[in-house]
C-alpha cells in the first residue's frame, strides 16, 4: 500500500510533474480551441472548465497505476476536463467512464461538444449516480481510480461511496473531492470523516490528504 509520504515523494518527481503539468496544459489549449466552435446556443452561462486545479492529482494517480489493469470512473464529469486528464495520462489504454445527471441548462450539450472532440470513447451513464447503480454494474466494472466528485451534500457523498466503492480493485485508488473545501462543500469532509469513524473504510488503506492536493481525501484499496 502506498503511504502519503511515499505518494508525495512520487508527486515532487519530475518526469512525473513534467508530464502531468504537460497534458494539463494540453487540455487547457484544447478546451478553449474546442470552446470556440460551441454554438452560443449550446454554451453554459458558467465558463469555467473546473473549479480548482487540485482535481491533476488524478493525473498522477494514473501515473501511480501504470501496468495496473482498470477501469476510470468519475462521478460528477461538469464538463469533462478531469476525464480527460486521466484518460490523457492512460494513453488512452483504459475503459473511462462518467456519470452525471447533467441537471445544469446546457451542460450536457456542452460537455457533448467537448466529448465528440476531446474524449470520443469515454462511455457517459446520463443520471443522477443515486439511480444509476444498476446500469454501472451492469457494464461489469473494474475500477483502477474512482473520482467522487458529485453532489456535495452529506447523503450524495455517502451513498456515492456505499454504491461505488465495491467496484474499486485491490491496488485501486478511490478520491474524495472537495473533502477541504469548507467554503463552498461543507458537507464532504464531515461526510467522509463520518464514514472513516463508522468503520466503513475497512478494506481501504487511508492515504488521506496529499501535500499540494488538500481538497482531495484518498483511499486504496487493500
Amino acid at each position: 500500500m502506498l503511504t502519503v509520504q511515499e505518494l508525495n515523494r512520487f508527486i515532487d518527481e519530475q518526469a512525473a510533474e513534467d508530464r502531468v503539468s504537460r497534458v494539463w496544459q494540453q487540455l487547457g489549449e484544447q478546451f478553449a480551441l474546442a470552446r470556440s466552435g460551441l454554438p452560443p446556443e449550446h454554451a453554459m452561462d458558467r465558463s469555467e472548465l473546473s473549479f480548482h486545479d487540485h482535481v491533476r492529482l488524478l493525473g498522477y494517480l494514473c501515473l501511480v497505476l501504470e501496468g495496473v489493469p482498470g477501469d476510470l470512473v468519475e462521478i460528477g464529469v461538469w464538463k469533462g476536463k478531469s476525464l480527460a486528464l486521466m484518460d490523457m495520462v492512460s494513453n488512452r489504454e483504459r475503459r473511462v467512464i462518467g456519470i452525471d445527471p447533467f441537471a445544469l441548462p446546457n451542460q450536457f450539450e456542452e460537455f457533448t461538444h467537448y466529448q465528440e472532440t476531446l474524449v470520443p470513447d469515454v462511455d457517459v451513464i446520463r443520471g443522477y449516480s443515486e439511480l444509476c447503480a444498476e446500469h454501472f454494474y451492469a457494464m461489469d466494472p473494474k475500477v483502477a481510480l474512482l473520482h467522487i466528485d458529485g453532489g456535495h451534500l452529506k447523503r450524495n457523498v455517502l451513498l456515492d461511496f456505499l454504491l461505488y466503492a465495491p467496484s474499486v480493485l485491490p491496488g485501486g485508488f478511490l478520491v474524495f473531492d472537495d473533502y477541504g473545501d469548507w467554503e463552498h462543500s461543507p458537507e464532504v469532509g464531515p461526510a467522509v470523516d463520518l464514514l472513516r469513524a463508522g468503520g466503513y473504510f475497512e478494506g481501504f488503506h487511508v492515504v488521506g490528504c496529499v501535500h499540494g492536493f488538500e481538497n482531495s481525501y484518498v483511499l486504496q484499496r487493500r
